[in-house]
């Protein structure tokens, strides 16, 4: 009993599935005729002719035909229009709905005085071997070429090439009714050769081989020395310039202690204002604490002002010797300039020798 209500059921899904699925595209071509019809009286032409298109391959059906070509034609695409009411025709005549072939044959009559049309002119001897004429991206069946046929308006570009030929191309606007437009398709020139890629010298073993060198001329042979002619001896001379480094350190080291007597010096002064600043601070206090205390400062900063007032007079006259020093005798002796820092004195210093 199960395996017969087994069968039974298979074959009952079996012939219910195809009349599922075509119930369930006859719904969504419905639903797309009826969303078609609210675009267009919305005025979304475009969105309308592309939905009653897609609801026609789903359910092809005369009415969505008959709405479609009427799209277009409202849409400005009168070849189109016209082409979709003539299918419409066929259609209607096949199923033996009279009533809507006339209809459809009505509106394409109306049409065809309004189409523009477009021919492609390929003279015999234009069609050399291998040629291709493109629309756009769209090959143009060479059937079709020298005769005029119904185009909707528009800017198209029309394209000609073959093998082994220079391509070609022009762009023609096409109004939208009553416009006959002919474009010449020229016979395609041959492509000119092209040139080899130059090759460089690192590939080429020619061009990598030296040029021919002269053979040098002989040497005449030396005169013999005798035993009382001893060989004369050369000896290398003195170098007459002093090493430009150790000059270039003669002449930067007193740069260098003079800036720093400069930078002491002004660190002198400015300690040395700061401390009058804080002991003017420190007389008009009336706190016994807070004038002790800007007088230990002031006090402070006035010794170290002396003492790097007394440092500053130190490199200076470093900078002055040194500076002099150098347009004498160099000596090789080193000299170098050393920071100094204690409670009594704050500076630097000179070492070397002289």
């Amino acid at each position: 009993m199960r395996t017969r209500w087994l069968a039974v059921s298979l074959i009952v899904l079996a012939a219910a599935s195809p009349r599922a699925f075509a119930q369930s595209a006859s719904v969504q071509a419905q639903s797309l005729f009826e969303e078609g019809r609210k675009l267009q009286q919305a005025g979304k032409l475009a969105e309308a002719c592309a939905a009653f298109e897609s609801s026609q391959k789903l359910d092809p059906a005369v009415t969505t035909l008959l709405n479609l070509a009427d799209c277009r034609e409202q849409n400005h695409q009168l070849a189109t229009a016209w082409g979709t009411f003539t299918d419409a025709n066929r259609m209607a005549r096949t199923s033996g709905n009279d009533k809507l072939a006339r209809v459809a044959s009505t509106h394409a009559k109306k049409l065809e005085p309004r189409l523009s049309k477009l021919m492609i002119s390929v003279a015999a001897d234009h069609q050399v071997a291998g040629l291709e004429v493109l629309r756009g991206n769209d090959p143009v069946d060479p059937a079709s070429w020298n005769h005029a046929l119904p185009i909707d308006g528009g800017t198209y570009t029309i394209t000609a090439r073959a093998p082994g030929r220079a391509p070609w191309s022009t762009t023609k606007t096409i109004k939208v009714e009553a416009d006959v437009q002919t474009i010449e398709i020229p016979k395609l020139a041959e492509a000119k050769p092209t040139p080899p890629p130059a090759v460089s010298s690192a590939g080429n073993p020619a061009a990598r081989a030296p040029a021919p060198v002269a053979a040098p001329a002989p040497t005449p042979p030396a005169p013999a020395r005798t035993a009382s002619a001893p060989a004369p001896t050369t000896s290398a001379p003195a170098p007459a310039v002093a090493d430009r480094s150790e000059a270039a350190h003669a002449r930067t080291l007193p740069i260098v202690v003079g800036a720093g007597a400069l930078v002491l010096g002004g660190g002198a002064l400015a300690l040395h204002l700061s401390g009058n600043s804080t002991y003017a601070r420190a007389k008009a206090s009336n706190d016994q604490t807070q004038r002790d205390s800007l007088y230990h400062s002031a006090n402070t900063r006035r010794y170290a002002a002396e003492g790097f007032g007394v440092a500053a007079i130190g490199c200076a006259g470093a900078a002055v010797f040194l500076l002099v020093r150098g347009g004498g005798e160099h000596r090789s002796d080193a000299t170098s300039l050393v920071p100094v820092a204690s409670p009594q004195l704050t500076g630097l210093a000179v070492v070397g020798s002289w």
